[in-house]
């Protein structure tokens, strides 16, 4: 499911209109985006946590070529799911 698909769900579900739930969904984006940013977590309690996680400098090698090459460390985010999400995703 993509972004304008997702906010079409919301919108039907909620009886909001679209352009609100647009609004609500990228405002949600940005704020999730600037408290990564900060680097603190975001836990919703049964659905998951996510977090931003360090990856330090290493040297690694290029798969083509198998020449060393140095990795820049950088941010990344993890998410962790939380028991309600992975026991309703895993019902059969």
């Amino acid at each position: 499911m993509n972004k304008t698909a997702f906010i079409a769900e919301l919108a039907k579900r909620t009886d909001r209109p679209v352009t609100e739930m647009y609004k609500f969904v990228n405002e949600f984006l940005t704020l999730t985006t600037e408290v990564l940013t900060h680097e603190e977590d975001i836990v919703f309690v049964g659905f998951g946590r996510i977090s931003p996680r360090k990856q330090n400098a290493r040297l690694v090698r290029n798969p083509k070529t198998s020449a060393p090459a140095m990795f820049n460390g950088r941010t990344t985010v993890s998410f962790k799911p939380g028991k309600d999400l992975l026991e309703t995703i895993n019902r059969k």
